[in-house]
């Protein structure tokens, strides 16, 4: 009687569940120490890409190497060691101080807290199968594999749905690692089970090899190289695909879980379908599909097409799938046969690294702005012609994959031509373009209403305009901060109490943007503006001139805000880094930092929301910044999120009362159309004659919602009903 082997699949599928549950978890837990962008998890992936590859590299050595019973105590120590890194939250200490390199401190972040843990985790699947394949000779063991991704999957699309939105961060890290403990038991049961068994792994030959497998080793021998070249490109190809697909979905979105997760989840399954049997794919239908979505794809990227969200979230995750699906199911139908499993692992795993790398450290430093998204699709439609005119010989001879290859030529050609289109219509009126770790940054030459403006863009988002010179209305506030706005209620009021207590107004605003606050600045007033990305600070200053107009005295202090008015309000009168026009960087004179009478928060404007800026953690800081009386001004415009409970509910928390103040655009002096929630307990205020005249009044009924650091939930905020009216009216753009 054969003994039992449940428990590899037992320790594979733990293993793939807790290897992708962490991956979500610590990403949240760090995304509000680097601002709130989209590349956090981009960085993050890299990491867990490259390790990865670490633990296939450690399987197949392990695998290969040593003597089953060797493998077995080597993997025993590995696993009890793992053991003492089960606090997987990073401390305070992790917080970055300045601005320091964030992708550098986040890859050493993770590596200390999670690395041992996380390189036990991705060993697992093949050296189990290893183990398998030994115990189990004849059966096999690629079954493992799509349970695996199984695994994979059901972590991934349980956070966001039932982790996240239901226990705190320190509760989930809990909840880990006593899986992990399981795990880890589960784990040395597999190699106790080694330990009896008698053949190693390398003397059994597998009962049967699939046509494709058989195929890549006719020899008997190793794969060749140019096979193994393969898996490596179609990994990358997939893995840039994944990761250039999430910026494309989370710069213009927020950056949350869900939105990370959903085309990781894509990913995954394609790998699900394309190893559990080849009838999920077929090359020529993949084909078809494949051509259907590089249509999509060159459409949206030629011109100034605006797409919305829904169809957003309808579009990119769809052709990912398509194009993973393909990379998967030509990785499934070259895979070796079962005896070179882990280094076909290593190998794929390297291969999305590759991708990973590619996209998180070489586009950025490369390109000037996004253009990975379409490289990679580019990429794809190569190697797939490679793979067909080496394989089919579809040029030559007349085919079933002839009009495959018709179509990826024409379609190759049309993305040249709409990468080329978009580029041309990009830098038609572009004066600069910038990238770094925070994104990309233009500055446009436009029109309004008949006279000239400059503009700064992060992504498509206005960040704000100044008229050209000459132009009277130059240096007045305009766009958000403009007369009418709630920024410019917020000013009005309070400087008329400043003036009655005779002193000057100190001010704060979170995003620096253009420098449209500075012109409300008088003689005598401070101005501080806190800024994230230092790209932002050069482009302010080499084509804006609000700060150097403004007769204010201005500070700029350079990291993320909220990390930077907490160290202020700990820290008062001590002396502090930071940025001025006149000198990068320098030591400021010892000066005790002051409370505000007016903290704007214009962070929201866009639609990536950094959801860490509107926790009540967040909340207790800005109100220890601010004085009493003072007035937290939070610009909540977003097309698709509705920030206006979340804003409300954390002032009634605190017994403050927030008010809405909302304005249409006004062309003639440059004022958008926006909405603004005023924070205060400042009776003062409330009763001025401006606050009230443009004040909303707050619907009695209307729910209102609390987030925290550790806690949050974004499909709490959705405007449904504005989605899909967006939806409607845009449709016909698109």
């Amino acid at each position: 009687m054969r003994e039992f082997k449940g428990q590899y699949a037992a320790a594979v599928f733990l293993g793939a569940f807790l290897l992708f549950q962490v991956q979500p978890l610590l990403a949240k837990a760090i995304l509000p120490w680097f601002g709130g962008v989209s590349a956090v998890w981009t960085t993050c992936m890299l990491f867990f890409q490259v390790f990865l590859l670490g633990g296939y590299l450690y399987a197949h050595l392990v695998a290969t190497k040593l003597k089953p019973r060797n493998q077995a105590y080597l993997h025993l120590a590995l696993l009890a060691a793992s053991l003492g890194f089960l606090n997987i939250l990073p401390s305070d200490a992790w917080r970055p101080s300045g601005c320091e390199a964030p992708a550098w401190r986040i890859l050493c972040l993770l590596g200390v807290n999670i690395g041992v843990p996380y390189l036990v985790l991705s060993a697992t699947s093949p050296l189990m199968q290893a183990w398998f394949r030994a115990a189990e000779p004849g059966r096999e063991p690629y079954r493992l594999y799509a349970l695996s991704n199984a695994g994979s999957l059901s972590a991934l699309f349980s956070y966001p749905f039932i982790f996240e939105p239901l226990l705190p961060l320190k509760t989930q890290a809990a909840g880990w690692a006593g899986i992990y403990a399981l795990f880890a038991l589960v784990c040395g049961w597999c190699a106790v089970s080694t330990l009896r068994s008698a053949k190693p792994a390398a003397a059994i030959e597998p009962a049967r090899e699939t046509a494709a497998t058989a195929e890549t080793d006719k020899t008997g021998g190793p794969p060749g190289r140019r096979l193994r070249s393969l898996w490596v490109v179609l990994a990358a190809c997939g893995s840039a695909l994944l990761l250039a697909t999430t910026n494309q979905l989370t710069q213009d979105v927020s950056v949350v879980p869900f939105l990370w997760l959903l085309p990781l989840g894509l990913y995954l399954l394609s790998f699900i379908l394309c190893f559990a049997g080849e009838r999920w794919y077929t090359r020529p239908t993949w084909l078809v599909f494949l051509a259907f979505a590089c249509a999509g794809v060159c459409y949206s990227l030629y011109g100034n097409v605006q797409v919305p969200m829904l169809l957003q979230l309808l579009i990119y995750p769809l052709t990912l799938f398509i194009a993973c699906m393909v990379c998967h199911g030509e990785l499934a139908k070259h895979k070796p046969p079962p005896k070179h499993l882990t280094g076909f692992y290593v190998l794929v795993s390297a291969g999305g690294a590759l991708g990973g790398a590619l996209v998180a450290v070489a586009a950025p430093l490369a390109l000037n702005g996004p253009w990975e998204y379409p490289l990679a699709w580019l990429l794809l439609c190569a190697v797939m012609l490679v793979i067909l005119a080496r394989e089919e010989k579809a040029i030559l001879r007349p085919g079933k994959y002839r009009l495959a290859m018709v179509l990826l030529l024409a379609l190759y050609a049309g993305f040249v031509y709409a990468l080329y289109g978009n580029y041309k219509e990009e830098t038609a009126s572009m004066l600069a373009m910038g990238r770094n770790f925070y994104g990309t940054l233009k500055v446009y030459e436009s029109d309004y209403g008949g006279s000239g403006t400059l503009m700064l863009m992060h992504g498509q988002i206005d960040h704000g305009f100044q008229f050209v010179p000459g132009d009277p209305r130059r240096c007045l506030p305009v766009s958000y901060y403009g007369p009418g706005t709630g920024a410019g209620v917020a000013v009005a009021a309070m400087r008329r109490l400043a003036a009655a207590q005779r002193r000057p107004l100190r001010m704060g605003l979170v995003g620096l943007g253009a420098g449209i606050m500075a012109a409300w600045g008088r003689a005598g007033d401070r101005l501080t503006f806190y800024e994230l990305n230092p790209l932002v600070l050069r482009f302010n200053n080499e084509y804006f001139s609000y700060i150097q107009d403004s007769p204010s005295d201005i500070n700029l202090v350079m990291g993320d805000a909220r990390l930077s008015l907490e160290s202020e309000a700990a820290l008062a009168g001590a002396p502090q880094k930071h940025l001025t026009l006149d000198t990068l960087i320098s030591e400021a004179p010892p000066a005790r930092t002051q409370p505000l009478d007016l903290l704007a928060l214009d962070a929201f404007n866009g639609d990536a929301v950094p959801l860490h800026l509107l926790t009540r953690e967040a909340f207790d800081i800005y109100f220890k910044r601010l004085r009493p009386g003072g007035v937290l001004a939070v610009h909540v415009s977003n097309q698709y999120l509705d920030l206006q409970p979340l804003v409300h509910g954390l002032a009634l928390e605190r017994g403050k009362k927030a008010v809405v103040i909302e304005n249409w655009a006004n062309e003639s002096n440059g004022v958008e159309d926006s909405s603004w929630v005023l924070v205060t307990d400042n009776r003062q205020f409330l009763n001025d004659p401006i606050v009230r005249n443009n004040m909303i009044p707050w619907p009695k009924n209307r729910k209102t919602m609390i987030f925290t650091d550790q806690y949050s939930n974004l499909f709490r905020l959705l405007n449904i009903k504005d989605l899909f009216a967006r939806f409607r009216v845009q449709g016909s753009v698109v």
